[in-house]
């Protein structure tokens, strides 16, 4: 695994051998959470053959004219995870987790984006619980950070994670922008048409509380986003039983979306997959 700058924002890459795909896959995290987090995504992409980027976008929080983090907007994270595809100075597949999720499928009308897949993505408009509690909603009209979930809702969001890993994810969880979070609940965020932007994919677990299925299904309908969905999984997509499930969603959909152009080396069964 190498460290590297896209643009100013310092992110990890890792570079199999061989790459097996035409494009590189930039993976972004959910509220509370870091790079950190998403390791075992990171690896498992690069076991398969991409070239992945987990780009640090917190590294760059009040720098410059990027507002700390108390202040930051949802449309501040399309800034910054926009500079970081530019910063790799070729086309890319986008892929976010939670909140990243919903950036990922925004940024499929960004010129370089070949595909956008959000796992388990926040849906506008509705009030996650991920965020609830008392003391967040005063951060919130305070212009405060928020902090992360804990008690009966920590174990909800990291109930699927891989029993080994959970002390070390909870320990690594930061507070997060309330502004962003309030751009979500109050539906702020709006999305081109499906022919205005490169395809999309949801993936959702059928028990996740903090984006329920009926909200998520709604939500991908009404952007023309594809819909899979993981039955008795919740909302941690990136570790434990899920992820395998994610992905191999995942690849069924880039190979169908984006055709032999994505294809180098890849495995002749997935060769024979239509193209949508």
């Amino acid at each position: 695994m190498d460290d590297v700058e896209l643009g100013r924002i310092p992110a990890q890459r890792e570079l199999p051998e061989p790459v097996k795909f035409a494009w590189p896959i930039i993976v972004l995290p959910e509220l509370f959470t870091t790079p950190r987090h998403l390791a075992l995504v990171l690896g498992y992409l690069a076991s398969i053959g991409w070239e992945v980027f987990v780009p640090d976008l917190r590294a760059v929080f009040g720098k410059g004219s990027t507002p700390p983090v108390e202040k930051l907007r949802f449309n501040d994270l399309i800034t910054l995870a926009s500079e970081a595809i530019e910063g790799i100075g070729r086309d890319a597949v986008v892929l976010g987790h939670g909140i990243g999720g919903l950036v990922a499928l925004k940024l499929s009308e960004h010129r370089r984006v070949k595909a956008s897949v959000a796992y388990a993505p926040l849906v506008p408009g509705f009030r996650t619980p991920l965020v609830g509690g008392i003391g967040n909603r005063i951060a919130m009209m305070l212009d405060r950070p928020i902090k992360p979930p804990r008690g009966k809702i920590l174990f909800e969001l990291i109930a699927d994670s891989d029993p080994f890993t959970r002390d070390g994810l909870i320990k690594a969880m930061v507070p997060d922008s309330g502004a962003i979070a309030t751009d979500v609940m109050t539906g702020a965020i709006e999305f081109a048409a499906a022919d205005k932007a490169a395809s999309r994919l949801v993936v959702a677990g059928d028990s996740d509380i903090f984006a329920p299925l009926l909200e998520t299904t709604k939500f991908a309908e009404s952007i023309g986003a594809k819909l899979a969905t993981i039955r008795g999984r919740g909302h941690w997509l990136i570790g434990g039983r899920a992820l395998e499930r994610a992905i191999n969603e995942t690849q069924r959909f880039l190979v169908r979306a984006l055709g032999q152009d994505l294809l180098l080396l890849y495995p002749e069964e997935w060769k024979n997959e239509p193209p949508e």
